[in-house]
């Protein structure tokens, strides 16, 4: 079978969003090469990093290559300017989307549908944690929280700023008797975090069906079905329980929009914590979550990007 690969040159900053575009506008697949994300996770896990690929470290560090794949039967001229289009508007919200430059290449089944996991390795996040994709043999050792990952279609393999921030947030925020929602879930990667760590209850809730497959897959492959459930949906038509912390991990955007709808949703004392906020939107984000009744906990940055860990105030302190 033939695929229409259709590659575009952007920034580290936009590469979520762009990947998320890809996959809206019917992308069967996508391919992240990021040379960043590569030379991060080398610099913090020197003694570990026998996994990383010398072409990406080859790249612009500034630069980031997007690969998505269509298929050859669609109507893809249609959809590649689509993306096109989406990518140029990704200014208006705080991301700098680079020089968009546009290839188009025929490619082989064979020849993709594999080829982004040499990508993914083993590594090490936050204290613990170890983000092992499921193709990969990992020797564990004393203290390692694995989780086993496939991202398939969907957002979340470990590697990037914002995934690493959010786990090193609830590894230091969830205890055992925790509620925990994770909304925009993607691949489950921070459901299945707070799973490991023992909390009472995850719920994981994507609007994408796709990405909603793909973390119950996941959840499965790290046998927690017992503690993590996988809702598809809006946040308020699918959930009715409150959470002791809510995670979000998507654009500064949608943060400060979900930070006027919440607090319903979350007890008296309970945590935000956001990411996918690119420092630029920082203050707005803050600014924003301290105006809905929120006190700010915790900010930390890692490169361009931030977490924001806030506390749903106490009546008796609103």
């Amino acid at each position: 079978m033939k695929w229409i690969e259709v590659q575009i040159k952007t920034t580290p900053e936009a590469e979520e969003a762009v990947s998320n575009i890809f996959y809206e506008e019917g992308a069967e697949g996508v391919v992240i090469e990021s040379p960043n994300d590569m030379m991060i996770m080398r610099n913090n896990n020197p003694l570990s990093w026998d996994y990383y690929d010398e072409a990406l470290l080859e790249m612009d560090p500034q630069s980031s290559i997007i690969k998505g794949y269509l298929s050859e039967t669609t109507d893809h001229s249609e959809k590649i300017n689509n993306i096109l289009m989406r990518i140029k508007t990704l200014p208006a919200c705080g991301l700098d989307p680079g020089s968009c430059e546009l290839t188009i290449t025929e490619v082989n089944q064979e020849d993709w549908s594999n080829s982004w996991k040499k990508y993914y390795k083993p590594v090490k996040v936050g204290s613990n944690f170890v983000i092992k994709p499921t193709w990969e043999s990992y020797y564990k050792e004393e203290g390692d929280l694995v989780i086993e990952i496939d991202p398939g279609m969907a957002f979340g393999s470990g590697l990037h700023e914002t995934t690493q921030l959010c786990i090193g947030n609830l590894e230091q925020y969830v205890k055992r008797d925790d509620i925990v929602i994770d909304i925009g879930c993607g691949s489950g990667i921070l459901a299945l975090a707070a799973g490991k760590l023992k909390c009472k209850k995850v719920i994981a809730v994507d609007l994408d069906s796709m990405a909603v497959k793909v973390a119950r897959e996941n959840v499965e492959k790290n046998h927690l079905e017992n503690l993590i459930e996988v809702r598809e949906g809006d946040l308020m038509d699918v959930i009715h329980e409150q959470a002791d912390v809510i995670v979000a991990n998507i654009l500064a955007e949608v943060i400060i929009n979900l930070a006027t709808q919440i607090k319903p949703y979350l007890k008296e004392g309970g945590l935000f914590i956001s990411s996918g906020i690119i420092l630029d939107k920082l203050d707005e984000v803050m600014e924003n979550v301290v105006a809905e009744g929120f006190e700010i906990v915790e900010v930390e940055q890692l490169n361009d990007w931030a977490s924001v860990v806030a506390r749903k105030k106490m009546v008796e302190d609103a």
